[in-house]
């Protein structure tokens, strides 16, 4: 009755855009003896994108997904020519801007002698100094309506507009200076780094190369020039540049560190040079701060974050606004697992970087990762402020409010980020990458777009929308036709879509680009079992548990998810082991997410009017199987005794069961839109004693809930019919057919045991049209023989084996006048299974294929068989009780585990038990013989089954929610006693 869960591990990084450092700025000129800061450092940022997007495991995620955010990187680009020098034209109107008029001057009398002009002059070179541009700018009115010829004052107008970023006055004011005096180098040097800054590197470029023919010793020239040519991709030229600074004057502190900067982008191999020019810097004076910070990046970038973060301590004590150093420093302590320390350093860089979109973004970062989810989505929010043209913002956003279970606005960043970047112009850094290395940048963006694409991909496949869905993956295996993950990924949403065909196609292409990969080779082999591909079946399954081990013992999450592996041939052992892992990595979700302990009602025993309160926790109130079988239940409980709390994981349906459900539990409360954390409080805060997990490792599963233990005592019961592993889940409700003591090593659980069967239906009030056979369909009507023997089996292909159908094939020859129904679940089994009867000397026409049927139909027409054959690995259990209302007898091998045992347990409940449970392969087969042959017999366990639908405990609904509550009163006053939970039985 379940299907597949979804999961979502967090894959690769999705970078930011990148961001020039704030220490690395060319420096304007304004006196020739003027130097530069610490110069020419781009800075990038590295920050993850999302996504799930989801991976069938049966569908978890692996890399390759978009998924958590992380922080930034560095990366340094410098570069220079200096083949040829060029004598600048020296520009007019027609070139460069023309100087506009200044802001109106202070309240400052005109100077009148040159000693006041001197001291305005002088005024305005004190405000520059301390940083007060917009006055340093004012008091230059004065000077300048006294002379507007008088190149000093020009200068530094233009160098008050450079660090005002008005690149084009700056330009506009250094060129009337060059006009006026072409032999002063600063001002060819001025007017090349705002020419830099504006993104015309070959301009730059020739006038840095003027300013050094001028002044052949100029070294800011030479540091700012090789700034300019690292943009241009060139190099060995811009080392060259850096060597003639040093080669003046070898005690340049900046120009070593820059050095140093441009040798440790070229990764491994500048890895020693790159150590040698920050040293250098250090020996030269050791309160540089930015070699500290140059030490720190090479450290971070080799993986050596703890010396990284001592380098970053360092730059930071020395100057304290240190941004870059702030940001280096939060990435290696958000490596180093230090997730609290990283988030101070990343609110130490919006504080002084309040309107940088990329520090709001790692601060985000830093916050996702910690489970805060709101904090991360305001972060993201003033991100995308700040800057609208921010395409991995919002993909991070994405990211953000998907786990915040905001699926729709989840949805809306992702299509945003998508048409970003197919909207966003080709800026010159752009421009560059791509003329500098066409294949790798056309890579980069395709991966960029891949990210988007295949989260969006993520949330559509969880909202079940496999048409989009697939289209979104179709995209990401065109923009990445060679990563095995696009094809895996593409195969899982296929696979939701019911194309096995095409699923199985794309993992096969996924395992050629990567023959070692664990969860494309699982799905591929749970698709080859839903279309009943038995061949290689015994060798793929033994590589596969060897898989599942292999992961295991690296302590990782193994390919095959719990619910798979509950149809598969492995041992309860591996089976329990594969619940443990995955019981293990929602806990660790659940405490990524920082939720406070959650405090319980206390543990006294119930006084007299003192009701229970119980909570159902659910993705499944809807059109599913376990409505059909519980719809009843919520509204059906004591209201003297218990109060009872409905919590929706999934948005109502408009289905009648919803709307019963909804209707007549007590409380009923949609939490599909909450996050977790909130789920969670809000169990709490209902005082909820007893909370129920309907899901387990099924679709729509949020079992991190449970980990935050919300409720003091907690059970898994019908969602999951195997052991979940979960210590968050020390209950399991069962019986003693299902799980008796020689079965109990398959439980990680202690086993509460019901007094008949377990497994819970409401056909006695929903489907008493079944009792009266002129309502019934005839076998006519459903394209079946009316005259042969029909054996039938309605589970769903996934639970079918060789073993078993070796058997079906065998009764059919003993029973000639004989035909076996099956189900188009799915269609593409039909060939297989035809093929499959052929090679066993069995005719395929005498099976009969019909397509699935809404609920009513199937439930009116399960009768029409004669016997129904089980499936032993897994199961009829929803079908087994249609089969059984329907007056249809079954024959089924109970073997070890869970799954392999309700069949029996149903059969018992209605009292028939010994005559259609059989202990082994071979008197499975006799007795089905037995019941084709032996018309009397049959005919005879049929009118039986008939006479005790209304009287058996197996469809006494009212009685078995008794029995239930008995359950939990027993928890609770366990509970109570404070030794903790035990397996105990209700009488």
């Amino acid at each position: 009755m379940a299907s597949a869960c979804t999961l979502h591990p967090h894959g690769f990084l999705l970078p930011f855009m990148q961001q020039q450092s704030q220490d690395s700025q060319p420096t304007a000129q304004y006196e020739a003896w003027r130097s530069t800061e610490d110069a020419t450092r781009s800075q990038s940022s590295r920050h993850a994108a999302s996504s799930d997007g989801p991976y069938d495991h049966g569908n978890a995620a692996f890399s390759g997904y978009a998924s958590n955010p992380a922080s930034i990187t560095s990366s340094r680009g410098h570069a220079v020519s200096t083949a040829h020098t060029y004598q600048p034209q020296y520009s007019t109107a027609s070139n460069f801007p023309v100087p506009q008029a200044l802001p109106q001057a202070l309240q400052v009398t005109a100077p009148t002698s040159s000693a006041e002009y001197e001291a305005l002059r002088n005024q305005a070179h004190e405000a520059y100094r301390s940083g007060d541009f917009h006055r340093a700018l004012q008091l230059c009115q004065s000077v300048y309506l006294v002379n507007p010829n008088k190149t000093d004052v020009l200068l530094l107008i233009g160098a008050i507009y450079y660090q005002l970023g008005n690149y084009e006055q700056c330009i506009a004011f250094n060129d009337r200076c060059i006009l006026l005096d072409p032999h002063m180098a600063e001002a060819h040097a001025n007017l090349a780094n705002a020419l830099q800054q504006l993104g015309n590197f070959d301009m730059a470029v020739i006038y840095y190369q003027s300013a050094l023919r001028l002044k052949p010793t100029f070294t800011d020239a030479y540091n700012n020039m090789a700034s300019a040519l690292v943009q241009k991709g060139l190099i060995p030229q811009a080392v060259e540049c850096y060597n003639a600074a040093l080669q003046i004057n070898p005690n340049l502190v900046d120009v070593h560190n820059n050095l140093g900067d441009l040798w440790r982008a070229q990764g491994q191999v500048g890895r020693q040079a790159a150590q040698q020019c920050y040293s250098e810097a250090l020996r030269i004076d050791n309160t540089y701060a930015p070699a500290w910070r140059g030490l720190g990046d090479m450290f971070r970038e080799n993986n050596e974050h703890q010396q990284a973060v001592t380098c970053y301590q360092e730059a930071v004590r020395l100057r304290t606004s240190y941004a870059d150093a702030y940001t280096g420093m939060g990435v290696s302590l958000k490596e180093l697992k230090r997730k609290e320390e990283a988030e101070q350093c990343f609110a130490q860089v919006v504080r002084l970087r309040p309107n940088c979109a990329l520090s709001l973004g790692n601060l985000a970062g830093v916050y996702y990762e910690q489970g805060k989810l709101n904090e991360a989505i305001q972060s993201y929010q003033e991100a995308i402020a700040r800057e609208p043209n921010f395409p991995e913002a919002y993909n991070n956003l994405g990211n953000a409010l998907r786990e915040a279970s905001r699926p729709d606005e989840a949805i809306a960043c992702y299509t945003m980020c998508i048409q970003l970047q197919f909207a966003r112009p080709q800026n010159a850094q752009m421009a560059r990458a791509l003329q500098a290395n066409p294949q790798m940048a056309a890579m980069q963006q395709a991966q960029r777009l891949g990210v988007a694409y295949n989260n969006l991909g993520g949330i559509l496949k969880m909202q079940g929308r496999a048409a989009e869905a697939i289209a979104c993956y179709e995209h990401v295996a065109l923009l990445q036709p060679d990563s095995p993950e696009a094809h895996a990924n593409l195969a899982s949403a296929y696979k939701d879509a019911a194309r096995q065909d095409t699923a199985i196609a794309s993992y096969r292409r996924a395992l050629q680009l990567r023959p070692d990969f664990p969860e494309a080779f699982a799905n591929m082999v749970h698709s080859l079992q839903c279309i009943c591909e038995w061949q290689d079946r015994q060798p793929l399954f033994v590589r596969l548990e060897a898989e599942v081990r292999r992961e295991l013992a690296a302590d990782r999450l193994p390919p095959v998810q719990p619910f798979h592996a509950m149809a598969y041939p492995f041992s309860a052992e591996l089976a329990l082991k594969i619940s443990a892992k995955y019981a293990e990595y929602c806990a660790v979700a659940a405490a990524r997410m920082a939720v406070p302990k959650l405090p319980h009602p206390p543990a006294h025993r119930l006084q007299a009017g003192q009701r229970l309160r119980i909570g159902y926790v659910s993705g499944d109130f809807g059109n599913h199987p376990l409505s059909h079988l519980m719809a009843s239940v919520f509204g059906g409980h004591d209201r003297s005794r218990l109060e009872v709390f409905c919590y929706a994981l999934s948005p109502s349906d408009g289905s009648e069961w919803r709307q019963r459900i909804e209707r007549e539990a007590e409380h009923f409360l949609d939490v599909s839109s909450w996050s977790v954390g909130d789920i969670a409080g809000k169990i709490s805060s209902d005082e909820i004693q007893i909370a129920i997990n309907l899901n387990g490792y099924t679709k729509g599963a949020r079992n991190e809930i449970f980990a935050l233990l919300p409720a003091p005592v907690q059970t898994s019961y019908m969602g999951f019919p195997a052991t979940t592993g979960a210590s968050f889940l020390p209950y399991l409700i069962t019986d003693r057919v299902v799980a008796p003591e020689n079965c109990q090593h398959c439980y990680s659980e202690n086993l509460a045991y019901m007094p008949n069967c377990y497994f819970v239906n409401d056909y006695k009030a929903a489907h008493q049209d079944v009792l009266d056979e002129a309502n019934l369909p005839t076998r006519t009507e459903n394209g079946l023989p009316e005259n042969r023997i029909i054996y039938a089996c309605s589970n769903q292909l996934y639970k079918y084996d060789p073993e078993t159908f070796n058997s079906w094939c065998n009764i059919l020859k003993r029973v000639p006048d004989s035909v076996l129904w099956l189900l188009r679940f799915p269609p593409y089994g039909e060939p297989m299974i035809r093929q499959e009867a052929h090679n066993r000397g069995v005719d395929p026409n005498r099976i009969v294929f019909t397509d699935v049927a809404n609920k009513p139909v199937h439930i009116r027409r399960s009768g029409l068989g004669d016997v129904f054959l089980d499936t032993p690995l897994c199961n009829a259990h929803t079908t087994g009780c249609d089969v059984l209302w329907g007056g249809c007898p079954m024959v089924t091998l109970p073997l070890e585990r869970m799954a392999s045992r309700v069949a029996a347990s149903l059969c018992f409940a209605t009292g028939l038990g010994h005559e259609m449970v059989v202990n082994s392969q071979q008197e499975y087969e006799e007795k089905a013989v037995e019941l084709g042959l032996n018309h009397a017999k049959r005919l005879g366990l049929r009118q039986q089954l008939k006479d005790v639908r209304l009287s058996c405990p197996l469809f006494d609904t009212t009685q078995w929610v008794r029995d239930l509550e008995k359950v939990y009163f027993k928890m609770w006053e366990i509970h109570c006693e404070g030794r903790g939970p035990r397996t105990f039985d209700v009488v």
